[in-house]
C-alpha cells in the first residue's frame, strides 16, 4: 500500500494527517495479457489501483512485450494514470488511475498484435463513465490468431453492448495481418448509458446470418474471398434452410497475405459469431467451412454468447449484473472472472448441465 498525505480542518486550522492508500496486488501468471488487460479496465472503471506481478510468469518470453506496453500507455493516458515500471520486459507493474479523461486517444502498436484486444481495457474503463473517446490505432493486426476478429468485435461485442445503451463505432483504414501488421484503425466510445443488467437468457428466434470474407490484395488472382463466402454460404444455407443469409466478399490492400472469415447471426435476443482464419496450405473453401462450422456449433450449442463475446462480458457483469449461457468454459472467462472478482468484491455464480455453462453475476 502506498502512504501519502491528506488534509483534516479542525476548527480554522487545517492539518495534514497520514492516510493509506491501499492497492490491490493481482497475479500476471493466472491469465498473462488477460489479466492485463481486463485488470486496468476494471481498475479505472473503479478508480482502484493495482500493482500486478508475476506478469506473464512461465512463458518463454515472459514479462510485458510490446503490445502489452502500448495497451498500458494508452491505459495510462485514457484517464491520467500514474504508471510505475512500464517497460519491455518488466514482470511487475503499478497503476493507479487518475479521474480525469482525455477526448481521444492514440495507441501505436509495434507488432501484429490484436487491435480488439488493444481496445479492451478502453472499453471496460469507459462503462461507467458517461463521456465519449476517440480512439487511434497505428499499427497492428485486424486478423490474427487467439484473438476476436475486429469484425466480430464491431458485429457482435459493440453491436450487442450498444443495445444496452453503450454506443460504439469503429471504422478500418488499413487491414493488418500477420506478421507485419500495419493497420490503421478509429474507434468511438460512448457516452455509456448502461441501466440494465446483461441478461441473455434465450436465443430467441434465428432472424438472419450475415458476414465478411477478406483476404489481402496478394490473394485476389485465387479469388480467396469469393471461394471462402461461397463454402460457408453453401454449409449454412444447408443447416438453416429459410434463412437470410449474406457474406459480403472484401479485398483490402496489406502489408502481409492473409485471410479470414467472420460470420453472425442476429437472433431476437442476442448476436452470435463464429470465424476462421486463413492459413499457409489450407484451402479457402476449408477457410469458410470452419468458419461456418463454429457458428453451427455456437447456435445448436443453445448458447446465449458466443466463446469470444463469453469472456469479454464478464467485467460488464462484474459492473452490472448479469447472466448468459456458453457452450464452453474457456481459460479466458475463468481468467476475466477471477480478475473482476478480485476488484469488484463480486462473486460470479458458474454451473454446468447438459453441456451448457451458466455464468451469472448480481452486480
Amino acid at each position: 500500500m502506498q502512504v501519502g498525505l491528506s488534509h483534516r480542518q479542525v476548527g480554522d486550522k487545517i492539518t495534514s494527517v497520514m492516510v493509506r492508500e491501499e492497492i490491490l496486488v493481482l497475479d500476471g501468471a493466472v491469465g498473462g495479457g488477460s489479466v492485463l488487460r481486463v485488470g486496468l479496465g476494471l481498475a479505472i472503471a473503479l478508480q482502484r489501483s493495482v500493482r500486478i506481478v508475476r506478469i506473464r510468469h512461465g512463458r518463454p518470453n515472459p514479462g510485458l512485450q510490446a503490445q502489452h506496453l502500448a495497451g498500458l500507455r494508452a491505459a495510462a493516458q485514457l484517464c491520467q494514470a500514474r504508471l510505475e515500471g512500464a517497460q519491455i520486459g518488466a514482470r511487475e507493474i503499478a497503476f493507479y488511475p487518475g479521474s480525469t479523461y482525455t477526448d481521444s486517444l492514440k495507441i501505436q502498436i509495434e507488432t501484429a498484435g490484436s487491435v480488439a484486444l488493444a481496445l479492451q481495457p478502453v472499453q471496460i474503463a469507459l462503462a461507467r463513465a458517461g463521456r465519449s473517446v476517440t480512439v487511434e490505432i497505428e499499427g497492428g493486426g485486424t486478423y490474427v490468431q487467439w484473438a476476436s476478429p475486429l469484425a466480430a468485435l464491431e458485429h457482435v461485442n459493440f453491436a450487442l453492448l450498444g443495445r444496452w445503451g453503450f454506443p460504439m463505432a469503429v471504422a478500418v483504414e488499413r487491414e493488418g495481418f500477420y506478421p507485419k501488421g500495419g493497420a490503421r484503425v478509429r474507434a468511438r466510445f460512448g457516452p455509456a448509458q448502461i441501466t440494465q443488467a446483461f441478461n441473455f437468457p434465450e436465443q430467441g428466434q434465428l432472424r438472419e446470418i450475415r458476414g465478411l470474407s477478406i483476404a489481402s490484395h496478394h490473394l485476389q488472382k485465387s479469388k480467396v474471398a469469393e471461394r471462402q463466402a461461397e463454402a460457408a454460404h453453401r454449409l449454412l444455407s444447408r443447416e438453416f434452410s429459410g434463412i437470410s443469409i449474406g457474406i459480403e466478399t472484401r479485398y483490402a490492400e496489406t502489408l502481409s497475405p492473409g485471410s479470414a472469415v467472420v460470420l453472425w447471426a442476429d437472433c431476437e435476443k442476442t448476436i452470435l459469431g463464429g470465424d476462421a482464419l486463413g492459413e499457409r496450405g489450407v484451402s479457402a473453401e476449408s477457410v469458410g467451412e470452419r468458419a461456418a462450422l463454429s457458428l453451427v456449433s455456437e447456435l445448436r450449442s443453445g448458447a446465449t454468447l458466443d466463446c469470444h463475446m463469453a469472456d469479454q462480458i464478464i467485467p460488464f457483469l462484474a459492473l452490472f449484473g448479469g447472466r448468459f449461457f456458453c457452450a464452453e468454459l474457456t481459460d479466458h472467462i475463468k481468467t476475466n472472472i477471477w480478475v473482476a472478482e478480485q476488484l469488484t468484491g463480486k462473486r460470479f455464480i458458474v454451473t454446468e448441465r447438459a453441456g451448457i455453462w451458466k455464468i451469472c453475476c448480481s452486480g
